[in-house]
């Protein structure tokens, strides 16, 4: 059976609610090259990017992965695909799981207040794509030093750094440059 591995961040300027998610999808047979061996140039071709509107920082990171989720199912439906780990560095992303029950059982509303969470809709799309992959949601530590970067790390900071990158180079040529960024 084929596994492969899913690394989703994000890029955001907070100010005007808009930032660009970026997912890369490989092999999980590449992870067992060395650190040393992997280069940004043969990565940054194959990261997929999107910008996102009206968003938080918390949305972004799921919307981005429900993105690149939902790509992941066409790209396999019709055909034996395999497993699926998903690594992310968002707290929420890799929260999701261990907090299903208690949002299932208060039906996606705030305990305290009673009232919808704000990302409901995504939190139950995620569930749905879950159910249906069965994927796994690995944390990574983001922004950590380069020396100490595995093969995980070090494919994950490419990914990081084309989302800044497309972020940047938005922010560049259609606002002058401005570009506050999480």
């Amino acid at each position: 059976m084929n596994r492969y591995a899913l690394f989703s961040d994000v890029s955001l300027n907070p100010g005007l609610r808009l930032g660009f998610g970026a997912y890369l999808l490989i092999p999980s047979s590449v992870l067992e090259t060395s650190p040393e061996g992997l280069v940004q140039p043969e990565f940054a071709k194959q990261v997929k990017l999107r910008r996102f509107d009206a968003t938080s920082s918390t949305k972004l990171e799921v919307q981005t992965l429900l993105w690149a989720l939902e790509d992941f199912q066409k790209e396999a439906s019709g055909s034996r695909f395999g497993t699926l780990d998903v690594y992310s560095d968002s707290q929420c992303v890799t929260g999701l799981l261990r907090r299903r029950d208690r949002l299932e059982m208060h039906g996606f509303c705030s305990g305290r207040t009673e009232r919808p969470l704000k990302n409901a809709c995504l939190y139950r799309k995620f569930y749905e794509f879950y159910d249906a992959l069965g994927f796994e949601v690995i944390k990574v530590a983001g922004h950590s030093r380069s020396s100490t970067h595995d093969s995980i790390h070090r494919i994950f900071s490419f990914v990081d750094k084309e989302a800044g990158r497309a972020l940047r180079l938005f922010m560049k040529d259609c606002h002058g440059g401005s570009n506050h960024l999480i």
